[in-house]
């Protein structure tokens, strides 16, 4: 007996019923599917009638493809189970019992239907990271986790309320704030959604900066070179610029960022980037000519 022990729900699940038989038996043998430990079987096939299975149960009446062919032997060619399209209410106990004039074997397994996220959506709004998970069943397990200066932080502390458009699936949300003033360019933020008894386990990660935080405005840069002007270190940088008659070296600023370490919580992608982006970042190069330029004329008046 071939059957999963857990299944995402709307994808067709096969259950495999593996037997052998004798020749006199093959005009016997009568296979019967139950669910849950209920005695009314349901589904039941008699290869020797030649007239293909029956549905019984009135729960899998419109979820069992009856054309399904397991085998390309007779006596075995609609052996399987194949369940269309199911759900959470086919989870359960199956067992399947082949049986003949003079004997009769049986086996059974359980089968747990999920049903996976129909979105994950991992959002930044006003310092607010949040991952929301919608239509699941059963109730996940959401982890976040964000970084801040290559600092890990994670948050498990899960808000759990009914699909409005399901009330048997689950809508879940774990939400933090953070200080958008600390964060630097190569800091993450990630949501691992799993479902417990399952294999699934899924995980978005995302750079929770958007945009570099280092460019500035034409209109900042106007202002800063009015301020210079109106101090008196500007006449005398312009009188020392036209003294010499020389050209004036250009001067880079640089900046350094420390990374820190614990960037296990992040997948090795994801720690990668954080750690390369980390190890130094500079500013865009000052170019000092120009700033002489403005201050000259700036003298002027």
């Amino acid at each position: 007996m071939s059957i999963p022990t857990s299944h995402p729900g709307g994808q067709d699940l096969t259950l495999s019923c593996d037997y052998s038989y004798t020749l006199p038996e093959s005009d016997q043998l009568v296979l019967t599917w139950y669910h849950n430990g209920s005695p009314i079987p349901i589904y039941q096939w008699v290869p020797a009638l030649d007239m293909g299975p029956q549905v019984i149960h009135q729960l899998f009446k419109d979820n069992l493809d009856l054309t399904y062919e397991a085998s390309d032997d007779k006596f075995k060619k609609h052996s399987a189970l194949r369940i269309i399209n199911p759900d959470q209410r086919f989870s359960g106990n199956y067992k399947c019992r082949v049986s003949t004039f003079l004997e009769e074997v049986s086996e059974d397994k359980d089968v747990f239907i999920y049903v996976p996220p129909a979105s994950i959506a991992l959002t930044i709004t006003e310092g607010v990271i949040s991952c929301q998970v919608e239509a699941v069943y059963p109730q996940p397990q959401v982890i976040l986790a964000w970084t801040v200066n290559s600092t890990v932080y994670t948050s498990n502390e899960m808000e759990l309320t009914a699909n409005p458009l399901n009330s048997k699936l689950f809508d879940a949300s774990v939400a933090a704030t953070i200080e958008e003033a600390d964060i630097a360019a190569q800091d993450m933020m990630t949501c691992e959604v799993m479902i417990d008894g399952t294999d699934y386990d899924k995980r978005v990660e995302k750079s929770i900066l958007v945009k570099s935080e280092f460019s500035a405005e034409p209109d900042q840069i106007v202002q800063l070179f009015d301020e210079l002007c109106n101090s008196a270190d500007c006449v005398l940088t312009e009188k020392v610029a036209v003294d010499d008659n020389n050209p004036v070296d250009y001067e880079a600023v640089e900046k350094q960022i420390e990374v820190g370490t614990g960037l296990e919580t992040l997948s090795e992608e994801a720690a990668t980037f954080v750690e390369s982006s980390g190890s130094q970042s500079s500013i865009d190069t000052l170019l000092v000519p120009v700033i002489s330029a403005l201050i000259m004329k700036c003298s002027l008046y």
